[in-house]
């Protein structure tokens, strides 16, 4: 599947990357500036390369029936579905229930002074002079945790982060399990992060510690359970009794 879907989106950054907007008659708007139009394209294309690779193994592709659902192209939220408590906020299906997480991304450069402000209306004869906002473009295919990092990523929002090597995914996270224990116990504000983590490294001691206590209480409890049950003659013996034993 992963490489069906980025042999259909190899010729994206390469010779045929995208440059405008189209209307039934033929006239070709150049983009602007705008990031969001600009990510609102690439998703249309992935979305019919994924599309593609449905049809090609014979699966039903399940569109999202709101605005913002996922499945969709983004690594989301700490508090949406990635929690079990809202496992069914703002999905079309469970979490739980995907069989894997994947993120098609395009980092590309934003090309500063080369969108087009003449207002001119581009035709397809004319398709080698309007002007693209954008280039070096690079397509990549990851599991969600292995690109995601270990801090919000958009100022005040509860967004999941991304590390910086995309394509190479040498994540922060050892495996799905400790990313989404991470995500699903991660406090976004400072104040919050205090009694928690704020970091992969702090969460890890946690983690070492909150297992050593358990650790702890499993085997004060099994000798408890061993020195201190009641006496039983034929289970001790005669020669033992509680307040005697010193087999510790």
């Amino acid at each position: 599947m992963k490489d069906f879907i980025l042999k259909a989106l190899e010729e994206v950054p390469n010779e045929h990357p995208l440059c405008g907007v189209v209307d039934r008659r033929v006239r070709v708007y150049p983009l602007g500036s705008d990031a969001k139009v600009i990510n609102t394209l690439f998703e249309i294309v992935a979305r019919q390369a994924v599309s593609s690779c449905a049809d090609k193994v014979r699966m039903q592709l399940v569109n999202p029936t709101e605005q913002n659902y996922y499945p969709g192209f983004t690594l989301r939220s700490y508090t949406s579905y990635i929690r079990p408590e809202t496992e069914g906020k703002n999905i079309v299906f469970l979490y739980g229930h995907y069989g894997r997480h994947w993120i098609i991304g395009f980092v590309y450069k934003r090309s500063e002074g080369k969108w087009d402000t003449s207002g001119r209306i581009y035709s397809f004869d004319t398709l080698k002079d309007v002007f693209i906002p954008f280039d070096e473009i690079e397509v990549f295919m990851q599991e969600n945790w292995r690109i995601a990092g270990n801090k919000a990523g958009s100022g005040k929002a509860a967004n999941v982060g991304s590390i910086a090597e995309l394509s190479a995914a040498k994540g922060v996270f050892a495996s799905e399990t400790e990313f989404l224990e991470y995500c699903r116990d991660y406090k976004r504000t400072n104040p919050e992060c205090q009694p928690a983590y704020s970091n992969i490294n702090e969460f890890r001691v946690r983690e070492h510690q909150e297992t050593g206590t358990r650790y702890a209480r499993r085997h004060w409890r099994r000798l408890g359970e061993r020195f201190f049950r009641p006496f039983n003659v034929e289970q001790d013996g005669p020669g033992i009794t509680p307040e005697c034993d010193n087999s510790i």
